[in-house]
């Protein structure tokens, strides 16, 4: 089984758990996922399934949407709800203009520190390992791109807001420093992922309904799995170059679907299947927008 499943991840449980819940409901020969979800989040968790695995580099760094809840009034150790109340204030007088005007602030590219409990590495160690020893380490600030940040509604202290977001993107610190900002602090209660590119949470499937049947009739191929990318459909000598790492050009394209934006190309046969992933390059030649196509990721 070869392609990608999109999973309506529960609350409650890790990504590494919906990983072995699937192994045990139809026993993947590979599985891996794109973009990790914290226990308490919920929504899009995209696993990829035999030589799909093969093609996570080329889907982890795709946008993200998310679904937040930010509560206004305590700071926690951990960002979220699950951590220590670390600092409290009173927030009955924060309205919602005031939380806007405060967002407005983090949309754009931003700097962000990563928390303590979070997966990054420091010097090959996890910060939350390190964390839960109590220690404490410096962490550089990563760039990061909010690309839109709408304030849905507020309800006592909770926040409702959906966000756009480039990969990498930590819901967590942008709840705490908006409290931070506005002087009553705050932490994430809720996080549910409505998309990781172009996989949405309406068409996700719910853990607990994974079956071999389910699994096949809603396996992404490995060619849709990529629909971000451009695609070049070739000819049939080509495999052989492709095997031996060569590049291809435009003779050996016979149709070619442009994605604006996209300097990477599925590499697919006449047949409809993936050959693999390559990067387009050089002048244009012949109306095509490429010279050549590089292979990055050969499937065969």
């Amino acid at each position: 089984m070869d392609g990608f499943l999109n999973i309506d991840k529960p609350d409650g449980i890790t990504s590494a758990q919906v990983v072995r819940n699937i192994k045990q409901a139809i026993k993947p020969k590979k599985i891996g996922y794109i973009g990790t979800l914290d226990p308490i989040a919920k929504g899009v968790l995209v696993m990829a399934l035999g030589k799909a695995t093969k093609l996570i580099p080329f889907l982890e760094r795709q946008d993200k949407v998310y679904d937040t809840v930010l509560t206004l009034g305590a700071q926690t150790d951990t960002q979220d709800r699950t951590g220590t109340v670390v600092n409290e204030a009173d927030p009955s007088a924060i309205t919602e203009d005031m939380v806007k005007q405060a967002a407005v602030k983090y949309v754009g590219e931003i700097e962000q520190i990563p928390p303590m409990f979070s997966a990054k590495k420091v010097d090959g160690k996890r910060l939350y390992s390190l964390a839960r020893q109590g220690k404490e380490v410096e962490r550089k600030p990563v760039r990061t791109t909010v690309y839109s940040l709408d304030v849905l509604g507020k309800n006592g202290p909770d926040i409702r807001f959906v966000a756009k977001v480039s990969t990498g993107t930590y819901m967590r610190t942008i709840c705490n420093d908006i409290g931070n900002a506005l002087g009553v602090y705050g932490h994430l209660s809720a996080l549910t992922r409505l998309s990781s590119g172009l996989f949405r949470v309406e068409d996700a499937i719910a853990l607990d309904e994974i079956d071999h049947d389910t699994a096949r009739k809603n396996l992404v191929s490995l060619v849709d799995g990529l629909n971000h990318l451009s695609k070049a459909v070739v000819l049939s000598h080509t495999r052989g170059r492709l095997v031996n790492g060569q590049p291809l050009g435009v003779s050996d394209v016979v149709d070619f679907e442009n994605v604006e934006g996209a300097s990477l190309t599925r590499i697919v046969s006449k047949d409809g299947s993936l050959l693999g992933v390559g990067e387009l390059s050089g002048p244009p030649i012949a109306g095509f927008p490429f010279g050549t196509i590089n292979p990055k990721r050969v499937m065969i």
